[in-house]
């Protein structure tokens, strides 16, 4: 890729808007990850293997989700355009992802081999500056998850999920979003019915 290519000038932007991060080397970022496009319903990480890769999805609605004791698919996270994520867990620590990534809609990502970006961004001020603000920001998002789930009840988590992304409980059919909150989709279809009535 070429440091003038859109997508990695999305990137950049996406880094100084999403990440607090003015990197300003898109010389490095171009040399390091590369365009590809990914199918709806394609997995990037499946359960059980170790993650080798970092992403920055151009487009596209992506989510991290398990397998829970019934077999029932539990949502964890959604991802959208301008969004980087790395499994932190399993790329540090070289053992294999308790989760599955896969992408929602047919999208286009950008992705670099996480090791190779370690060893040659070791040096570069610019992308360390970067990586410590995706890594905080991986951090933080998975915290307030957590937090929301453990204080919130089904109306809450709701009201949270519409406040932090109205774009999505557009674009996410009902089920999706319910695994996402922990309700079933007749309790969240109630919900927001209650919440379009008042």
């Amino acid at each position: 890729m070429t440091p003038d290519n859109p997508d990695i000038q999305l990137f950049l932007s996406a880094l100084e808007n999403n990440y607090q991060c003015k990197t300003g080397d898109a010389r490095f970022l171009a040399k390091q990850f590369a365009g590809r496009n990914i199918a709806e319903k394609e997995h990037l990480i499946e359960a059980g293997e170790i993650a080798k890769d970092v992403y920055f999805f151009v487009d596209g609605i992506f989510r991290v989700y398990y397998i829970d004791q019934n077999g029932n698919e539990v949502n964890q996270q959604f991802y959208q355009a301008g969004e980087v994520i790395a499994p932190v867990f399993s790329l540090t620590t070289k053992e294999a992802s308790p989760f599955y990534l896969q992408a929602l809609t047919g999208s286009k990502v950008l992705v670099a081999e996480y090791q190779q970006l370690i060893e040659t961004g070791k040096d570069n001020i610019a992308w360390l500056t970067a990586e410590n603000a995706i890594l905080k920001s991986v951090f933080l998002k998975t915290a307030r998850r957590e937090a929301q789930m453990l204080l919130g009840g089904a109306e809450q988590r709701y009201r949270w999920f519409l406040k932090e992304n109205p774009e999505l409980a557009e674009q996410l059919p009902l089920y999706q979003i319910a695994s996402y909150l922990n309700v079933t989709p007749v309790s969240l279809s109630r919900l927001r019915k209650k919440l379009s009535q008042s």
